[in-house]
């Protein structure tokens, strides 16, 4: 975002680290007036440098114990609408895996380059559920040609908060 100042950066670290802060509270530890630390996080809001508010809640403790990593290849055809199959195909997995408890949740879905077309990150509670998903529902997609499944045997690191510029006002 253009003209984000060291002021700005001060506010997204303190949001970053606790979004529920209030803004007389969040004004006191950047060092800055209220209604300048209130006016600024509503244009970074507004120009969707900002895009919500959520609390992180840890999907090992909702029961989602496995962590794996799907890629898709995905037959090729011509974009409908504008669109790509792998997008359209990408959206489909995410809509219908959210709507049936029986299968795992995807929580990530990207498009990329390579052999294949598409990454799933998916979390499934056991790995009855993953090996469902996999032999059973992925095979529903006449559009998936071939899936290839990583495990991860162990997070390590995992981090959602983008890495800040460190630029003066």
């Amino acid at each position: 975002m253009p003209g984000l100042g060291d002021l700005d950066v001060r506010i997204l670290r303190e949001l970053m680290e606790d979004g529920r802060i209030p803004i007389t509270r969040l004004a006191e530890r950047v060092g800055a007036p209220r209604t300048t630390v209130a006016s600024r996080l509503a244009r970074m809001e507004e120009a969707g440098l900002v895009e919500g508010y959520r609390a992180v809640v840890s999907a090992e403790r909702l029961g989602y114990r496995i962590t794996a990593f799907v890629l898709v290849k995905v037959r090729r055809t011509r974009p409908v609408g504008g669109r790509s199959n792998q997008e359209l195909l990408a959206e489909r997995i995410v809509e219908m895996t959210s709507s049936d408890r029986r299968l795992p949740w995807v929580e990530e879905a990207h498009i990329i380059t390579g052999e294949y077309d598409l990454l799933l990150k998916v979390r499934a509670s056991e790995l009855d559920q993953l090996t469902r998903f996999l032999i059973s529902f992925m095979a529903t997609h006449e559009d998936v040609v071939q899936t290839h499944t990583l495990l991860s045997l162990e997070r390590v690191h995992e981090d959602h908060s983008p890495r800040l510029p460190s630029r003066k006002d």
